[in-house]
């Protein structure tokens, strides 16, 4: 018998270890997504104000046809701010826990860009408060825009360590802003005086010994303050009327020539039956109207007493303005309960 042949057989070299990749994509895990989706934030949170307040100009041309297509413009922006907000959440859903459903990815979206404008508003509010140059700088109005935004992307990430600090900060941020917002805009006192059309300089107060003013509106009204004297005195009632000589002695409620030869600040008695005491202050006359036998010394002291309007005097005298806009009333508000 032939021997049996046996082949050689050479063992195959075995695979080489993959090599580790040159490179890794920084938002496979949370902590590159964080970045990432803080950046887009940042990034969006900064720049779509002035977006939002060039397109809002369109207003500012009047009529339907602008007004409807700046409404229109607006809306779109929106919606375009809107989705660029769901992709970046899509991109990167390992950061917060609305991140992994449709409707969350949205509630996210929604809560940023609406969060995220009141941010944006309350903290411009507390800068123009404090500092007028800060928004006309844009990169620093940029900077504030984005890091706002930020805060509230923060306050809606997975985990205590960083949402309870973003939180904090925006209960801060909110209160800061509203006292700020609060504080800003025309006071109590100017939108009272704008709507009655008075000017605080004409309003004098002048207070007579023994007597009481009815119904004060610093003589300013067509026929003039009614004082009354203290109950039982046997004295009649006292007049005061405000004239205004800015634009020279015009009749009727300016008819004396005596007035344009006054003396500012020196009360006369003028000739003439019922007794009429007068002083010029400014360009207002302030003219006492008594009876005959009324005390004139007493009337010339209290017009050399007269003194301008104190604040709490013109909201007791000037009828309450109502808002002209649901800003202002949110002001207002505001105002009268913190």
């Amino acid at each position: 018998m032939s021997a049996a042949r046996h082949r050689a057989e050479i063992p195959l070299a075995p695979d080489p270890a993959p090599e580790p990749p040159q490179w890794k994509d920084p938002a496979a895990n949370r902590t590159g997504q964080l970045v990432w989706q803080f950046i887009g934030v940042g990034l969006l949170g900064g720049c779509a104000p002035f977006v939002l307040d060039g397109v809002a100009h369109g207003y500012e041309l009047g009529g339907t046809t602008y007004t409807v297509a700046t409404t229109g413009m607006l809306l779109v922006v929106g919606a375009g701010l809107i989705t660029l907000l769901y992709l970046l959440v899509r991109a990167t859903p390992l950061v917060t826990p609305l991140g992994a459903t449709r409707r969350g990815r949205l509630l996210w979206a929604a809560l940023i860009a609406g969060g995220g404008t009141i941010a944006v508003l309350l903290g411009r509010t507390f800068a123009a408060a404090h500092d007028d140059g800060l928004l006309h700088n844009g990169r620093l109005a940029v900077l504030l825009g984005g890091s706002l935004t930020v805060l509230v992307a923060a306050a809606l990430t997975g985990g205590w360590w960083l949402r309870a600090p973003a939180a904090v900060a925006l209960i801060v941020l909110t209160w800061t802003g509203l006292i700020a917002f609060r504080d800003t805009g025309p006071t109590e006192l100017e939108m009272r005086l704008t709507q009655a059309g008075a000017d605080r300089t004409e309003m004098w107060t002048v207070t007579v010994p023994g007597y009481r003013v009815v119904h004060q509106t610093f003589g300013l009204a067509e026929t003039g303050d009614e004082y009354l004297p203290a109950p039982g005195s046997a004295a009649g009632r006292l007049v005061l009327t405000t004239v205004d000589l800015s634009q020279g002695c015009r009749p009727p409620r300016c008819a004396d020539p005596d007035y344009l030869l006054l003396t500012p600040g020196q009360a006369v008695v003028l000739p003439g039956s019922p007794t009429r005491v007068v002083m010029l202050r400014g360009h207002q006359v302030l003219e006492l109207t008594a009876p005959i036998d009324a005390d004139t010394d007493r009337l010339r002291d209290a017009l050399q007493a007269s003194r301008p309007a104190t604040d709490p005097e013109l909201l007791g005298a000037l009828p309450a303005a109502p808002a002209g806009n649901p800003i202002d009333a949110f002001r207002i508000w505001l105002r009268h309960h913190t």
